[in-house]
């Protein structure tokens, strides 16, 4: 059921599962944590009432899972028309043909998708924040914001430098937001930044390592942060004590 069109993989520590998605299933998968060989999943969140729906790149491409609150969080394409996107939230013991719990999505949210360009997600467990980067914003909810909510603050315009890919991840003893920026680089941004603020930081991934990023990972206990290529097959290491202390 998992299929090669997996995108997305979160781990669950405080229960040992392993999450995951996969959009042309349209469905949300949860195995457990030493899930070996041909071993069936202990969860499935799928059908018509998920409203998960779409392909690989209009929907269901991405996936994050909120461990402190036991949330996962599924941005797709919707039926209202092109160019149009939600965020599901299922509890992670959501099992079958099962309505998400809270939907955030409509003209007022600014989430916008479409071929190529749906919206991705990160959370701030910390501050109870969601940050979404939808059509070349960064914006940030109240983490129980739902249904056709204006988000709190938004990151956007020419000096943020908003661009480019990398689900946003956030860190978030210190509040920050790391997410793509222009010229194949990875900003850096406060949870508490608003209008056209240029990140904190700026690390040149593509300038130094000939990669544009696809995925992001933080490593606060090395204080690293690693930024992968899917099209290239690569990932690269920086060191970024600055971030973390």
């Amino acid at each position: 059921m998992i299929s090669r069109t997996m995108h997305s993989l979160a781990y669950d520590s405080i229960n040992d599962e392993i999450i995951v998605n996969s959009p042309l299933a349209q469905a949300v998968l949860t195995f457990r944590g030493g899930a070996n060989g041909e071993e069936p999943p202990l969860r499935v969140i799928q059908g018509s009432r998920t409203q998960i729906q779409g392909t690989a790149y209009d929907g269901n491409d991405e996936m994050n899972f909120d461990e402190v609150h036991g949330e996962i969080y599924v941005p797709v394409a919707t039926s209202r028309g092109p160019g149009v996107a939600d965020i599901l939230v299922f509890d992670r013991l959501a099992n079958g043909n099962v309505a998400p719990k809270r939907v955030l999505g409509g003209p007022d949210t600014l989430i916008k998708g479409s071929v190529r360009g749906h919206p991705s997600v990160g959370i701030d467990s910390t501050h109870n924040l969601v940050i979404v980067r939808s059509g070349g914003a960064i914006l940030i909810f109240d983490r129980m914001a739902s249904g056709n909510t204006k988000p709190l603050r938004v990151i956007q315009g020419p000096k943020s430098g908003v661009a480019g890919g990398g689900q946003p991840q956030v860190y978030g003893p210190k509040g920050w937001i790391v997410t793509g920026a222009g010229g194949g680089s990875l900003g850096v941004w406060s949870v508490n930044d608003n209008g056209d603020v240029p990140p904190r930081w700026r690390i040149p991934v593509q300038q130094l390592a000939g990669i544009a990023t696809s995925g992001i990972t933080l490593i606060p206990a090395h204080k690293e942060l690693i930024a992968t290529s899917g099209a290239a097959n690569r990932m690269v290491t920086f060191y970024f004590p600055e971030m973390f202390e």
